[in-house]
């Protein structure tokens, strides 16, 4: 894989853990992933023009992907509040992988010895950095239980958004109408349900909050363009190394603890991770 390449994907990990540390930095969390999918619709308007609709086959799928957003904001709403970001990230981006594989070899899609190998260096990372919070006194088990919730969401919109880019014949313009459908549902509700609070709060904050959203988009088409350059595999485990950099700006800008047991811990995630996806 070119030098190129892999520089350009770790500005795309970066770009992914920085959107969810500003969700974290928030002080209301929700409030925060409202703004964050607001500013990755604003961000794509402009590709619309030039990108046609979806096929009919893909609705369904754009459908179900964007309610099950709806329970991703929702429950990283809820492990935001309630642990550190280097834990909940970790858990989020490393089990979501192990979860997806699991589901697709119970559909019988058999690992690889390397997949194996994977899913139990991703176990033990998950258990010594759970024994690191515990260790702390930072642990929270519905913090824990939220970071898993989330972790399964994104196993399920990976499967909707995998097979609904492949029905919709533009794949692009499939995500691009991901972002801007996933605008209203979240937006709507928490207007409908605290506009006093959230208005002043969007006003307050929604310049870093779309900014937010750019890195989140910029991290997914960054993705998206690296995967017709290099092979996919390659690319999705370079992904991985986003809870490299979750941990390494919680530390500088949330003021979240550093241990070399976490450090361990959050490298043995990324590196397994990686290895299931490269089988």
């Amino acid at each position: 894989m070119p030098v190129s390449i892999i520089a350009v994907m770790l500005c795309a990990a970066l770009l992914h853990a920085t959107w969810n540390a500003i969700v974290k930095s928030g002080s209301n969390k929700l409030y925060e992933s409202a703004i964050n999918c607001f500013g990755g619709g604003l961000s794509v308007l402009f590709l619309l023009p030039f990108l046609p609709l979806p096929a009919a086959e893909s609705l369904p799928f754009l459908a179900g992907s964007c309610i099950t957003h709806i329970f991703y904001y929702l429950s990283l709403t809820v492990a935001y509040r309630n642990v550190d970001m280097s834990y909940a990230y970790t858990l989020m981006r490393g089990t979501a992988p192990l979860l997806t594989s699991l589901f697709l070899l119970c559909a019988g899609v058999p690992l690889t010895p390397g997949g194996w190998l994977g899913v139990f260096f991703l176990c033990a990372g998950v258990l010594v950095l759970a024994l690191d919070h515990v260790r702390q006194g930072h642990f929270s088990a519905r913090g824990t239980l939220a970071a898993f919730c989330t972790a399964c969401v994104i196993m399920t919109y990976t499967l909707f958004d995998g097979y609904g880019a492949r029905a919709s014949g533009s794949p692009v313009s499939y995500t691009v109408w991901l972002y801007i459908v996933n605008i209203f549902p979240l937006n709507l509700w928490v207007l409908l349900r605290e506009r006093r609070e959230f208005v002043p709060y969007f006003k307050k904050r929604w310049k870093i909050g779309v900014f937010g959203g750019l890195c989140g988009f910029g991290s997914y088409g960054v993705a998206l363009w690296a995967m017709t350059k290099a092979p996919i595999a390659m690319v999705a485990a370079l992904r991985e190394t986003s809870v490299v950099f979750g941990m390494l700006l919680a530390v500088l800008f949330l003021g979240e603890r550093f241990t070399l047991t976490k450090l361990l811990a959050v490298l043995m995630v990324a590196g397994s991770t990686a290895l299931m996806k490269m089988q």
